[in-house]
């Protein structure tokens, strides 16, 4: 296992680093806070140019055919500046699911304009009440010889009112995985929706579908396939999720480093007390074991050896990691970290964000211990 960066990845992390101190600085992103598009337009150009919506793409489709290993580079620098913008749910889940069940038509009408960065594509996994397992998925599909029939809802569907389409699995039949994925005009006849303003601020959207028609050609992928082109793409979209919140945590670890050098109480930096400095030192600690998990993940997923509970154990521990560290943090800072002029309040909010979105804690910690049952690890029981 070679976990050192190469030279043309290292060059990738430096550019993008350079593109996103200019384009996503804080105030950026506090101008994007329940902004209903979610993210400048300028920036999501900016993305593109690098060839960052086609990242992963095979090259016939405009991509630059690159791994895992570099999606956690980049979204390690994502998280670093909490970018907002689209790119996970286009160019990482729908991309995925497009590329691993998507038609030939399907594919070339939409994967060389995600890669691009002409289209987006979002997905609308998460119902009223619902997790994030199988069993979540209960809005019915109701298939017929002339297409779908749907009535019901989703809820916390990002970027939904920038997207020219949406991926949305509905329930087929009675078992647990008898799922479709269907490629959906936000514009049809029937489907509206509502921006829901969450903890972070960020752009999610509730999707009602009131009878809505959805033609045969619309499915991705073979009958009841859907769930099983979205544990295609689940490994590939922990790993980017855990990078970010590595970056997330590595920068508020930063801030609250030099506030504690410069904070001076009793004539010494604060720093300088145990209180201060042994939390700290705790959070460089699980920072650093992070992201090495992060990055074991990836290259096992790059090199095509087993990732699943690599890439699950990557996430729930980056999240834990960014959230102690976004909490030491406003410790240190003190009660200065709570105002909305500080950074900080703003990197807690969103570790939070990504600690209950997509895989949460609970799924994950479902997945790695099914993985440690399955293969007898568990010895005596």
């Amino acid at each position: 296992m070679d976990l050192d960066l190469t030279d043309e990845q290292r060059a990738m992390r430096e550019t993008l680093r350079k593109m996103l101190a200019d384009l996503s600085p804080p105030n950026v992103v506090r101008q994007m806070e329940d902004d209903s598009l979610g993210f400048p337009p300028a920036l999501w150009k900016a993305i593109a140019d690098m060839g960052l919506t086609g990242l992963s793409l095979p090259e016939e489709y405009g991509g630059l055919a690159l791994g895992t290993v570099e999606t956690a580079v980049s979204y390690e620098e994502f998280g670093r500046v909490l970018c907002p913008s689209p790119h996970f749910v286009s160019s990482v889940l729908a991309a995925g699911i497009l590329r691993h069940g998507g038609s030939a038509q399907q594919c070339e009408a939409w994967l060389p304009a995600i890669a691009r960065g002409d289209s987006i594509i979002t997905v609308a996994l998460l119902e009223p009440g619902g997790d994030y397992d199988a069993t979540g998925i209960q809005l019915q599909g109701n298939p017929g010889a002339d297409g779908y029939r749907l009535s019901g809802s989703k809820s916390c569907v990002p970027f939904a009112k920038a997207a020219q389409r949406l991926l949305v699995p509905v329930r087929v039949g009675a078992a647990e995985h008898e799922i479709d994925f269907l490629l959906i005009d936000p514009a049809s006849p029937g489907i509206s929706m509502r921006q829901q303003f969450t903890s972070a601020r960020d752009a999610q959207y509730e999707i009602c579908f009131d009878n809505v028609a959805v033609p045969l050609s619309a499915r991705v992928g073979e009958p009841k396939s859907g769930w099983t082109l979205w544990r295609a793409v689940a490994e590939d979209g922990m790993i980017a999720l855990a990078a970010w919140a590595v970056g997330c945590a590595d920068r508020a670890l930063e801030m609250a480093t030099t506030y504690a050098k410069e904070r001076v109480q009793f004539d010494r930096p604060i720093g300088s007390f145990q209180g201060i400095a042994h939390p700290l030192a705790t959070v460089a600690i699980e920072v650093a074991g992070a992201r090495t998990l992060v990055y074991q993940a990836a290259w096992a997923q790059a090199t095509r050896r087993p990732a699943q509970r690599l890439a699950a154990m990557a996430k729930l521990y980056a999240d834990a990691a960014n959230r102690h560290a976004t909490m030491v943090g406003h410790q240190t800072l003190g009660g200065i970290g709570f105002t909305v002029d500080i950074d900080m309040q703003l990197y807690q909010r969103r570790a939070k964000q990504s600690q209950l979105s997509w895989w949460d804690a609970k799924t994950l910690e479902e997945q790695i211990a099914d993985s440690i049952f399955d293969e007898g690890e568990f010895h005596g029981l």
